[in-house]
């Protein structure tokens, strides 16, 4: 069974992008079943230039930005992870969960820690249901 992961981030071109690419990485370790995609509640049309510089040097693809969220994204998803969008006016079909994350602008390296470490415990919370490993 395959997981769908949205991410979810205000501008999409930083935290959603950076958690998309870190989950996939340590999924794929785990041998887990995912489908991640990233969008936001008001994009912008490029990735923050300290997320891609740090996702091309671990050669992590970048998520392309500029993707608002739609009710589609959201229905697709079995797994909604929000960092920092205010969701009130969307409809989320099952639970959202909630990340707090240090703001890169005011420290990169501890938001790439913060986001390394959600990731790292959504995909042993994800692999140990039933039916996720290949």
């Amino acid at each position: 069974m395959t997981i769908n992961v949205l991410f979810l981030c205000p501008h999409n071109a930083a935290k959603s992008v950076a958690a998309a690419a870190f989950f996939a990485r340590d999924a794929k370790n785990r041998g887990l079943a995912v489908k991640t995609s990233t969008a936001g509640t008001d994009p912008d049309t490029h990735v923050l230039p300290v997320v891609r510089e740090r996702l091309e040097t671990e050669g992590l693809p970048v998520d392309r930005p500029s993707r608002k969220v739609t009710d589609q994204n959201l229905s697709n998803a079995d797994v909604i992870i929000n960092i920092g969008c205010k969701l009130d006016a969307l409809p989320a079909p099952g639970p959202v969960h909630d990340w707090q994350i240090p703001n890169f602008s005011d420290d990169p390296q501890a938001a790439f820690a913060a986001l390394e470490s959600h990731t790292t415990k959504l995909v042993n919370q994800l692999a140990s249901r039933p039916g996720t490993t290949g």
